[in-house]
Formats: structure tokens, sequence, C-alpha cells
């Protein structure tokens, strides 16, 4: 927390130098508007939210830190989203302020995909998992391959509450060609369909999403390393099959 007399020296100095700032996005979801401006360098972002009575919920100044080496790295195979229908990108693409995952080498290019209607990720209240659209949707292999790791029976959490301890969750991980390894996240408890060794095609069903993990709300991770390793495996930028790369923001089918 910051006076505004020191908010205002600390925004001076930040800004010096800086000729303009652009919209670099604009997302809206559950009552929120969230902006993300960089300055004409593309070195320094400004990044607020507002609420649906134009109240600033949330803001900060940062660097515009970027991976130019690895976001030029794709992989070798094509994929398509592990869904059926439509959703909606909460996070994805290659700066930190459209996708969190970004600072992480491990999971660098990976999405979070929730459903969505009227602006919402749920109907009712947040109090039940039930009540998300997101939840028990039918989750697909993005390409064929080999069930690789399978971890099942993980509890799903209140939504708004999290298991640390277990950060995937219930999670399944595919070995496809080209030493590439998919990874989808947060399945319903015991909801997985496949099991180690089995062979699986591309749009095969492979369990419900869930909200299991370290997760907030029932949503699906997804993203494609070069080892099977969830820690020490590096993520990377997917090419996929339909030509397009979803951001932030992005509905997708």
């Amino acid at each position: 927390m910051v006076t505004l007399e020191q908010f205002m020296e600390l925004s001076t100095f930040f800004n010096k130098g800086v000729k303009k700032y652009q919209l670099e996005t604009k997302t809206i979801l559950q009552n929120l508007t969230h902006y993300v401006w960089s300055d004409d360098k593309r070195e320094k972002v400004v990044v607020a939210s507002f609420d649906e009575f134009n109240q600033i919920q949330l803001f900060y100044l940062k660097p515009f830190i970027t991976y130019p080496k690895t976001d030029q790295q794709f992989t070798e195979n094509k994929y398509i989203m592990p869904i059926r229908g439509e959703w909606f990108a909460f996070w994805g693409g290659t700066n930190e302020f459209v996708n969190y995952h970004y600072v992480y080498e491990n999971q660098r290019y990976a999405y979070d995909l929730v459903k969505v209607q009227d602006g919402q990720s749920y109907q009712n209240s947040q109090i039940r998992n039930e009540n998300f659209y997101a939840f028990d949707e039918d989750i697909i292999a993005p390409a064929d391959g080999k069930i690789v790791k399978v971890v099942d029976g993980i509890k799903d959490n209140v939504p708004g509450e999290m298991d640390e301890h277990n950060p995937a969750g219930n999670y399944v991980m595919i070995e496809h060609a080209n030493n590439e390894f998919s990874m989808i996240a947060h399945f319903k408890q015991d909801s997985i369909l496949v099991k180690i060794g089995e062979i699986v095609t591309e749009g095969q069903l492979i369990g419900k999403c869930g909200n299991s993990g370290n997760s907030s709300e029932p949503h699906i991770h997804f993203q494609v390393m070069d080892s099977p390793d969830i820690v020490y495996g590096k993520s990377i930028r997917i090419l996929f099959k339909d030509g397009n790369e979803p951001i932030q923001g992005d509905t997708i089918s």
C-alpha cells in the first residue's frame, strides 16, 4: 500500500521516457473489464481492472518482460484444444499480463480454459462446483499418443478454496511423436477414463472437467512440454491444427 503522494512520485518516475501507451488487450469476465496498456517501446505496462460501477479493482505498473527465444519455438506436432463446444481462454498468450503462467518456464505457454455464458462462468452462485458451466464437461485427447501418467482420486475443491499440496490435482500426461508431452490438469475426481500405457487418438474422451488441485473454480489447464517432468520440463508454444493461437479473452471451440 502506498499513499497518493507516493503513488504520484512512483508513477512519474515510471513514466519517464514514455511518449504514449497503447491498448494491448481488453478482456471482460465476471463483471470485470481488464485492460493492459504498453508503452511505445513495449518496455513498460499499465494494468487495470474495473468493475461494473467503474471502480478500480486492480491496478499495477510493471516492466514488460518477454522471452523472445522460446516465443519462437513451436511444437513439431499440431494439436487441437482438449475440449468440445465453446470455451473461453481465461489465461493464454506470450506475456505475463494475459497469461500468468508465462514467467514460469515449465508452464510458460499453458492455457487455462473456462466455459462462459453472458460474461459469467457460473449461474446462480459460486458456492457449488455444479453451478459452473465447465464442471463435468467432456475433456478429450489433443492429439494421438500414449498415456504415460495418470493421477486421479483427488477431491474437487469447494469453489474459492485451493489445494496447494497437489497443484495439478487430477491430471493426465500423454506422450506424442517428436518427444512432446501434453498435460491436462484439474480433472473431476474419479472421472479419468484412461490408464497408463493406453494408446489414445485425437478427440477421444479421456475424462471430465473438475476443480481439483491449485484451482479456485472448475477449469482445465492445458500445456505441451519437452518432458513428462511437470517440475523441470520446459513448456513449448503450441502449434494448433486450425492455424489459430488463442490468447486471453478469446472464445475457442
